[in-house]
């Protein structure tokens, strides 16, 4: 890794540019064009909505309209952030230590964590596959539990008791305040 780290600091210090290097430390450029794309999917899918002409202003269209158009402006602002040339830092310092050139191309994004990212992913794909199933209250608190571990937290029994907490408290906000149905699986039979 030292090897890596040390190839990666030089190539930056000299200015070579190898194939491939544009993509060095730019992993967030995938995360944007996949956040605008299912912004834009979300959009395309919202307008194709067949809804009645009865309905105001605030209909079935409203919410996933507001959803979609963020979500398109995040993905494109976080690509063209990732994109400019001037995001990524150089390694200039010739004095630093092996120590301090690491870390220097860590915080320079010379390596990608996809871990976060694979966790988080597989989260989202399991949520997906309990929701009918399990029900909003178990499947949301799966979502909400794996994507706090994901991102690092190690409190996982404090963490899965808020996530309970939160999804019970989206299933009362939506079952009591909008009076629409989630998914409730199998604990509407076990109750």
């Amino acid at each position: 890794m030292t090897t890596f780290v040390q190839r990666t600091a030089s190539r930056q210090r000299g200015g070579a540019s190898a194939s491939g290097s544009f993509w060095t430390g730019r992993s967030e450029l995938f995360v944007g064009v996949l956040v605008g794309a299912i912004g834009g999917f979300l959009l395309l899918r919202t307008a194709m909505m067949d809804v009645p002409s009865s309905v105001s202003f605030l209909g079935p269209r409203f919410f996933p309209a507001v959803v979609g158009t963020l979500l398109v402006v995040l993905g494109v602002s976080l690509a063209v952030r990732v994109a400019l040339p001037g995001r990524r830092a150089s390694v200039t310092d010739t004095t630093a230590t092996e120590e301090q050139t690491a870390a220097e191309a860590d915080a320079a994004g010379a390596r990608s964590d996809w871990k976060p990212l694979l966790l988080t992913a597989g989260t989202l794909v399991a949520h997906l596959a309990l929701l009918r199933t399990a029900g909003w209250i178990v499947a949301g608190a799966l979502l909400f539990w794996g994507v706090s571990c994901a991102l690092g937290s190690k409190h996982k029994l404090r963490d899965l008791g808020i996530s309970v907490i939160v999804s019970s408290a989206v299933q009362l906000a939506f079952s009591a305040g909008l009076e629409l149905s989630l998914p409730s699986g199998l604990l509407l039979e076990v109750l």
